[in-house]
């Protein structure tokens, strides 16, 4: 500010002096054209008024004393009404007519006459003033301009350097001004925080004609932190919001240059050490041709699209939705949100898959009930121990299917969280007796041992849920065992968790079966487990049962060892 506040004081400092000058040297040479001019005049009046003329030698004398007393050359020469030359101061003999001469004609007309013009007899600028004497002559006085010109020219370097010490004095007088006028701006300026500091205001010197800006300053800068304020709140809520959002946020310029980006956007892209710094464009997030040409289509089309993507084993469905001007409808950016469906999307599988298995698992012995009575019913079967055998064999479909049912409906059940309302403090161990009671004939039949290690443990739940839990548990340890093998079964209580350990020795759990078993209808062998009679919900209802009391489920299993499923429960 101070170098263009001087430049501008020494441009109309310069400016001003040069016209002052232009002028000043104009005029000067003006006044002494004009001096010139009226000393011509002065001298032919003199010359003329005084005395008659009665010949040429007596206006030579004249002239001549009058001429004495300047010290430039002046020509005077007398013109007869014919426009001849009588008598001329320079040159003897002129034989040039001058009748037309501006200032002669004027003269004979008016009495005086005068002209500025180059003259062919002397070959110089001159200035003519002719008066008239009598009727018949016309006395002429002329003088060099030329001569006027070489006086003047001869001061011309004393204005020139005249100039030259004004500009100096101009240049260090702007220097000085432009000092002097910022001076105190540069002092309030080092005192704004004071200034603008309303307890301190009285204790900084402020000239007067700085103190409407001092007050419009402070004004402003209060607003402009109320301004600030507000958008920092704003900003901080928006990041708070954004950052705890699970799901993705990504806001984009119509550039496609990212304005924020949050964590979960990052991690489900898979650039969690992306970091926005300045201005970044969405390449460098994410290099998917089907991502950017979604964002493309949206910026273009301003439409909202939707699009699902696989990374790795997680499913994303991304909206993309453009942000418009209210006024005009134009593009200014693009908000897109991502949103994690790998649950939902294994929760359709799983809803197809179980809607398969369902009409599967009913199909399969409602054919075979219905294909042995349409046998026995046509008189195909007409032996009495056939007919027994193929009824026994309808009565074990039925069977079969009651108890797929029913297993259905508890599952249903516990899904719902029905039933929850009978819950009370019941006795772990003794729920675990009647389950290893129950199930000791069949143990026996296959040849397994069951062994029971319990505590006097007990827990606020549903005796229904944990006894189905139970038998489920030892029931699978016994139709999945070896002939020979045993079923351990271990409660207990320990920091305020009651844990439930049952081990098998039986052929154990391929690994890349283990996270699905308690899936619903999945058997690691579907040939064997139909032959046991299982109706592949077995698991899938103590995951439930698990869940619904808020526990925890672990499975460890080897061909080698068998099986050890964990179970524990926060009391």
């Amino acid at each position: 500010m101070r170098r263009r506040l001087f430049l501008t004081i020494l441009l109309i400092s310069i400016v001003t002096s040069s016209i002052t000058c232009i002028l000043t040297t104009y005029v000067y040479h003006d006044f002494y054209v004009n001096n010139a001019k009226q000393q011509l005049i002065t001298i032919v009046k003199l010359t003329a008024e005084p005395q008659k003329w009665d010949n040429t030698a007596s206006i030579n004398s004249s002239v001549n004393s009058i001429l004495k007393s300047v010290d430039y050359n002046i020509r005077f020469t007398i013109i007869d009404k014919n426009g001849n030359v009588i008598h001329d101061s320079w040159n003897d003999v002129i034989s040039e007519s001058h009748k037309d001469r501006p200032e002669v004609v004027e003269a004979f007309e008016k009495g005086f006459g005068d002209d500025t013009r180059y003259s062919n007899t002397v070959s110089s600028d001159m200035y003519y003033y002719a008066t008239k004497l009598n009727d018949d002559a016309v006395l002429r006085l002329s003088r060099e301009i030329s001569s006027i010109n070489k006086v003047f020219g001869s001061i011309l370097p004393l204005l020139f350097v005249l100039f030259i010490f004004v500009l100096l004095i101009v240049y260090f007088a702007a220097k000085v001004t432009a000092r002097k006028i910022l001076k105190p701006i540069n002092e309030m300026t080092k005192s704004l925080d004071d200034i603008l500091d309303a307890e301190q205001k009285d204790n900084i010197k402020i000239y007067e004609e700085l103190e409407p800006l001092s007050y419009t300053i402070r004004d402003q800068k209060n607003k402009i932190n109320e301004y600030i304020n507000e958008l920092k709140y704003e900003r901080d809520n928006i990041s708070f919001i954004t950052g705890n959002m699970k799901e993705g946020f990504i806001l984009l310029n119509h550039n496609k240059d990212i304005l924020s980006v949050n964590k979960s956007a990052k991690a489900m892209i898979g650039n969690e050490s992306f970091e926005l710094k300045e201005s970044r464009n969405i390449l460098e997030l994410t290099r998917s041709t089907e991502i950017i040409d979604k964002i493309d289509a949206s910026l273009r089309e301003n439409k909202h699209l939707i699009h699902d993507a696989d990374i790795f084993d997680k499913h994303y469905r991304y909206y993309f939705s453009p942000v418009t001007e209210q006024k005009n409808s134009i593009v200014k950016g693009l908000l897109i949100l991502i949103e994690d469906i790998t649950i939902q999307k294994k929760a359709e599988i799983m809803r197809s898959e179980f809607t398969a298995n369902v009409s599967h698992e009913l199909k399969t012995p409602l054919t075979t009930m219905i294909g042995f009575a349409e046998m026995i019913k046509e008189g195909l079967i007409t032996d009495h121990e056939d007919i027994k055998k193929y009824s026994a064999m309808i009565y074990k479909e039925g069977m079969r299917l009651i108890s797929l049912i029913e297993d259905l409906m508890r599952l249903s059940k516990i899904q719902e969280k029905t039933g929850t309302a009978e819950e009370k403090l019941i006795s772990i161990k003794k729920i675990s007796e009647d389950v290893v009671t129950l199930l000791s004939p069949k143990a026996e039949k296959h040849g397994i041992s069951l062994t029971l290690s319990a505590g006097d443990v007990v827990m606020k739940a549903n005796n229904n849920y944990i006894n189905e839990l139970l038998y489920n548990l030892i029931d699978n340890g016994i139709k999945y065992n070896k002939h020979g093998g045993s079923v351990r079964i271990k409660i207990y209580e320990e920091g305020g968790v009651v844990s439930i350990i049952v081990s098998d020795t039986g052929f154990g759990i391929p690994p890349e079966h283990i996270d699905r078993i308690f899936e619903r209808f999945y058997r690691v062998d579907k040939s064997r487990s139909k032959e046991t009679g299982g109706t592949g919900l077995g698991l899938s209802i103590v995951k439930h049962i698990v869940e619904l009391y808020d526990g925890t489920i672990n499975i460890h299993s080897s061909n080698s060892d068998g099986t050890i499923i964990t179970i524990k429960f926060p009391k």
